[in-house]
């Protein structure tokens, strides 16, 4: 994806026109419809008024940008997490630790399972299982 792709995925994703973003970042709709088509590139200046008024970072736009395969959970979640308040945004943030934190758990746990499941099946060896029964 180039530049410009991103730029409209983001301008879209917020509910955006290009008329809307051309006039928060001082812009005009035909130069912002150019950097979207991939038929121009923004100045160094546009790009950060551009962030601006899509309440992201220039790095943002460019990790997008970046990208080989668009990753639209993950585009979606950044567009949700730009238009919220700040603390809800700390919120949202304890809350992706919080996961995070129960994924590690969970996965030690099924490794602890796995590892007594096999464990409980393993045959002793024939030192340990005691005397040996002979028939009669």
């Amino acid at each position: 994806m180039n530049l410009g792709q991103a730029i409209r995925r983001l301008r879209k994703q917020q509910g955006m026109t290009l008329a809307e973003l051309a006039q928060r970042c001082d812009s005009h709709v035909g130069n912002l419809s150019r950097i979207e088509r991939g038929l121009a590139k923004p100045s160094l200046e546009l790009l950060y008024r551009l962030a601006e008024a899509l309440n992201l970072a220039v790095a943002d736009i460019f990790s997008i940008a970046e990208r080989k395969q668009p990753d639209t959970k993950q585009d979606a979640l950044n567009a949700a997490f730009v238009l919220l308040p700040d603390a809800d945004r700390v919120l949202l943030l304890e809350f992706a630790r919080l996961l995070k934190r129960r994924h590690h758990l969970q996965a030690e746990a099924g490794n602890a399972e796995r590892i007594d499941a096999s464990a409980q099946s393993a045959p002793l060896a024939p030192h340990l299982s005691g005397p040996e029964e002979t028939p009669s």
